[in-house]
């Protein structure tokens, strides 16, 4: 009977250290949680209040939008293999480089990974 007592009161002296120690470092992670929000919050703040004595632009109209260029198709862009052609030589360097064609690349994979692709590559 003694060996029966004295097991379960290891046993629970176990759990409830565990318990403890797992609650002081919840306590832990959480106070330094709160310091870190607060230090960025103070660093945001003095940046949105560093350009208040500074006076606001107003505008009266919104600005025209640019002119908008389709082009067709059909057209063959000569600016664009210019382009293409000085991009080629910059990468390789070399007399030996010879452009003999320029066509899109056909689409690999499924729409799922080029809407995925385009969205991870899009600029800001």
């Amino acid at each position: 009977m003694d060996n029966l007592t004295l097991s379960i009161t290891i046993l629970l002296t176990g759990f409830a250290v565990v318990f403890a120690v797992l609650l002081i470092l919840i306590g832990i992670i959480k106070g330094y949680g709160t310091v870190i929000y607060s230090i960025q919050n103070r660093k945001r703040e003095k940046k949105a209040n560093r350009n208040t004595d500074l006076p606001k632009v107003e505008r009266d109209d919104p600005p025209e939008p640019a002119a908008v260029i389709e082009a067709s198709p059909d057209t063959d862009d000569d600016e664009l293999i210019a382009v293409i052609s000085a991009a080629v030589y910059s990468m390789y360097s070399s007399s030996s480089v010879r452009i003999k064609s320029i066509r899109k690349a056909p689409a690999r994979g499924s729409a799922w990974r080029s809407a995925g692709l385009s969205d991870n590559v899009r600029p800001f």
